[in-house]
């Protein structure tokens, strides 16, 4: 017992020599009224409770607390907006979803995202919760967290408390991130993240991709930037001079993109830019006891903005007549309101599901989506075939990408007809072809050298260990881009190439003017 208790002693003395992580102060903001984002952050912020940190959030939703010890309960302060920012009652109703084409053109779409994340930022700053907390002297922070979705006054936080900044980017990769890091993006083989494109585009179609990224460049600096800088100087009330957003978007030290190989094809990176693709996928729970997976379940979920219940009559009744055609399924729907009159019986209808659990389990054949990047994740990572369903923003070109790489086929909403929603749904779940391409994808997703959740808490902390990640930022943050391109260069070749043809030219015709006296002066012979 003696030496036992020798041996206990000195183990803990061991540990208590050991560097303890140092907890930090980390103000995070997810204003965006986008109940799929926030459920990522839930994810991290989770994991940066778990590691000791203290976190308050500014942020839309209430994070849910299942599960989470009393000490992080503490360590964690929210900043609600409340009420959430209604969609609907600000000129954006369910119903133009499934009736409006215009959501595929990319212009449009591009408008709609920059005239929402203005709105909702204006709305966030208006929060009662947030105005108090923007008067609140005297907290001092040691890092800001900040979704890099269309809120971008917001990283004035880092220049009010003087803290570095450390984004996360739920869409994925885009041209802006890449020019605050010192890219330029290719345009040649990279496409426009609202665009139906590979990276093998047509001439045809690089000439489109050339012109929107040029159109979405000019828009944002000119337009949509400037507007986001008048409500930053709106509600920060800065006595001094702000800097520039666009200053602070080169100053944010590590960027945590959404992104994987699955669903983006390579394109350069540079040091700063960390894929965490999967960070919000984790073993499965047990599934409510209401949700009885039985053989062969086809799952309905349009996202959580999108309401199926909003859909007109008329699309309502397509999918009806399809559960009775295929009788064979059971069809577990996610369907915002209590009922829906005369539904066949293989029909289940839940307001809300717990999404990753329901694609683990192994008997969903079939996911009906629309085509939102987190939900595709998670059905790549379960491996279920997707039958997508497009709507709004990226999910056109996820259906497009995916559905090449054969792990699903698209549906077009407007004017949906019985058969066509039939076919499709049948040859999805008949054909191997798309379970097998999934099955591969699948395993190209999970192979990853580290868990994505522990890459991001590594990246946050390490901002926060060194104060910021300036050592990771290229001189070409700053550069211009005539200089970038080497046009300089190029510029200074083409005029020692003009100037030595010049002087070429200009000794040869001197040369041709002291000949030509000489011949002239010739005497003849008689």
């Amino acid at each position: 017992m003696r030496w036992s208790g020798l041996f206990l002693v000195a183990v803990f003395g061991v540990f208590a020599c050991l560097p303890a992580r140092d907890a930090a102060k980390i103000l995070l903001v997810s204003a965006f009224p986008g109940m799929s984002h926030w459920l990522m952050f839930e994810h991290i912020i989770h994991e940066l409770l778990r590691r000791g940190h203290e976190l308050t959030a500014i942020t839309s939703y209430q994070l849910r607390s299942d599960g989470m010890h009393p000490n992080h309960t503490e360590r964690y302060h929210e900043i609600l907006i409340d009420p959430v920012y209604d969609f609907e009652a600000n000129g954006l109703p369910m119903e133009v979803f499934f009736k409006s084409q215009s959501f595929g053109d990319p212009f449009f779409k591009m408008s709609i995202l920059w005239r929402l994340g203005l709105e909702t930022t204006e709305y966030a700053f208006e929060s009662a919760n947030v105005k108090q907390f923007l008067k609140t002297e005297g907290l001092t922070f040691d890092l800001l967290i900040a979704e890099q979705f269309v809120q971008e006054s917001f990283l004035v936080f880092a220049h009010k408390y003087q803290v570095p900044i450390v984004t996360i980017n739920t869409l994925g990769g885009a041209d802006y991130i890449d020019r605050a890091f010192g890219l330029i993006t290719p345009w040649s083989f990279v496409p426009h993240f609202m665009l139906q494109y590979d990276d093998q585009m047509s001439i045809v179609e690089r000439a489109y991709n050339v012109f929107l990224s040029v159109w979405d460049a000019f828009n944002r600096k000119f337009h949509y930037l400037p507007e986001q800088t008048k409500l930053a100087l709106r509600y920060f009330g800065a006595t001094e001079a702000l800097p520039s957003l666009e200053d602070l978007e080169k100053n944010v030290s590590v960027v945590l993109v959404n992104n994987h190989i699955i669903s983006s094809r390579p394109r350069p990176r540079i040091n700063g830019l960390i894929d965490i693709a999967g960070v919000h996928i984790r073993q499965p729970k047990p599934l409510p006891p209401v949700v009885k997976v039985l053989g062969g379940v086809i799952y309905i979920n349009f996202g959580t903005f999108l309401r199926s219940s909003g859909m007109p009559p008329e699309t309502l009744d397509v999918f009806l007549a399809l559960f009775r055609a295929l009788s064979q399924f059971n069809f577990l729907w996610k369907w915002e309101a209590d009922t829906i009159p005369n539904l066949p019986p293989n029909v289940l209808l839940q307001r809300w599901l717990p999404q990753n659990d329901v694609l683990a389990h192994p008997n969903v054949k079939l996911f009906v989506s629309h085509g939102g990047i987190f939900g595709t994740q998670e059905s790549i990572y379960w491996a279920r075939p997707i039958l997508f369903v497009p709507f709004y923003g990226d999910q056109h070109s996820n259906a497009l990408k995916f559905q090449r790489a054969g792990i699903g086929l698209t549906l077009q909403i407007i004017n949906v007809t019985v058969d066509d929603f039939r076919s499709k749904v049948e040859r999805i779940v008949q054909g191997p072809e798309f379970q097998q391409s999934v099955n591969r994808l699948s395993a190209i997703f999970r192979d990853n050298p580290t868990d994505p959740l522990e890459e991001a808490a590594f990246w946050i902390e390490y901002v926060v260990r060194h104060r910021g990640a300036a050592h990771l930022k290229s001189a070409a943050v700053h550069m211009p881009w005539y200089r970038y391109l080497l046009l300089d260069i190029l510029s200074l070749t083409l005029l020692v190439i003009a100037a030595v043809v010049w002087l070429v030219k200009t000794l040869l015709k001197s040369g041709l003017d002291l000949i030509k006296p000489h011949r002239g002066n010739k005497v003849k012979v008689k």
